[in-house]
C-alpha cells in the first residue's frame, strides 16, 4: 500500500474572515512546490491580492506561515513568516516579516502551514487557534494594552502554553512601522502591526498538541548534529564564531560571538569556557 502520509507538511491552511466570522480549511498541496513559509505565504499574497491593493483596505489579506522543518527540531527552522502588504513603499509593495519565538510551532503543531487572514472587523478580536477548535473573540479588554501586559492577560485567559502574538498601541494607532511581537520578546516588524491594526485584530493565541511526520528520523537527528557541530556551532544560540574554531567550519569576523583564545565565559555551568576553542557540545 502506498504512503500516504504526510511528512514535514501539516497539510491545512486555515482561513479566517473578519468581516464575515467564516472560519475555513483548505489543503496545502497547491503550494508545496513554493520552498517553505516564506514561498508559501508570498505565492498566496501573489495569487489573491491584486497590485495596488491599499494595505489597510478590506481587501488585504496577512499570511501566517511555516516549513516543512518547523517543530521538527531542525536548528534554524523555527521561525514564522508573515506576508503582507508594505505600509510604507510605493505602490504598496509585498513584503514579508520574520519572528523567532514559539508561534511558528504552535502553528504547525496545532495542524497548519498557514493562517490567511482576510477582511476587517468592526470592533477589536483576538483568533484563539487550539487545533481545530478556531474562535474570533471580543478582544476589547486587551485594546490598548502593550504587547507585554496583552500576553499576561491572554495566557491567563487561555492557558500559559498557548503562544501570544500580539500587537501594542503603535499598530492599534497604525504607525507605518509598527510591529507584532510573539513570546513577549520575538518581533515581525515591516509594519505588520499596522496592517494587524487596520484589521482590529489585536493577537493571534495558538496552541497546539498534534507532532510532524519525519520520513528518516536518524537521518534528520545526524544531520542536526553536524550542522549544530561543524557549522554553527552548538555554544552560542546557532552563532557562527568570530574566529577559526578546530572543530567549525566556518567562521566571520563580523559575528556577535566574539570567540577568542584567552576570553573566557565566566558564567558558565560548571566551569569557565575559554569562548577561543570551546569544545564541541558545550
Amino acid at each position: 500500500m502506498a504512503d500516504t502520509k504526510s511528512y514535514g507538511w501539516a497539510g491545512k491552511i486555515l482561513r479566517v474572515n473578519l468581516t464575515t466570522g467564516s472560519i475555513t480549511t483548505e489543503p496545502t498541496a497547491p503550494y508545496e512546490d513554493y520552498i517553505g513559509g516564506m514561498g508559501l505565504a508570498n505565492k498566496i499574497i501573489y495569487d489573491e491580492v491584486a497590485p495596488g491593493t491599499d494595505p489597510l483596505s478590506e481587501d488585504a489579506k496577512i499570511v501566517y506561515a511555516v516549513g516543512p522543518l518547523t517543530a521538527t527540531g531542525v536548528p534554524l527552522a523555527g521561525r514564522t513568516t508573515v506576508c503582507f502588504l508594505s505600509t510604507f513603499t510605493t505602490d504598496y509593495q509585498v513584503v514579508d516579516a520574520h519572528c523567532g519565538g514559539m508561534l511558528g510551532a504552535k502553528i504547525k503543531m496545532a495542524g497548519y502551514d498557514a493562517i490567511i487572514v482576510e477582511g476587517k472587523s468592526d470592533k477589536p478580536v483576538y483568533l484563539h487557534i487550539k487545533n481545530d477548535k478556531v474562535e474570533i473573540k471580543d478582544g476589547s479588554m486587551v485594546w490598548g494594552l502593550g504587547t507585554r501586559a496583552t500576553t499576561e492577560v491572554l495566557n491567563r485567559l487561555e492557558g500559559v502554553s498557548a503562544c501570544v502574538a500580539t500587537i501594542g498601541p503603535a499598530g492599534e494607532n497604525l504607525l507605518p512601522y509598527a510591529c507584532m511581537m510573539n513570546s513577549r520578546n520575538h518581533s515581525a516588524g515591516a509594519g505588520l502591526g499596522t496592517v494587524m491594526g487596520s484589521k482590529k485584530l489585536k493577537a493571534l493565541v495558538v496552541e497546539g498538541s498534534g507532532t510532524v511526520n519525519v520520513k528518516d528520523p536518524q537521518a534528520l537527528a545526524d544531520l542536526s548534529d553536524y550542522m549544530l557541530r561543524e557549522i554553527v556551532g552548538s555554544n552560542n544560540n546557532h552563532v557562527v564564531p568570530s574566529t577559526q574554531q578546530e572543530w567549525a567550519e566556518y567562521y566571520d569576523k563580523g559575528t556577535r560571538w566574539t570567540a577568542r583564545k584567552g576570553l573566557y565565559w565566566a558564567d558558565a555551568e560548571g566551569e569557565p569556557i575559554e569562548t577561543g576553542e570551546p569544545k564541541p557540545g558545550e
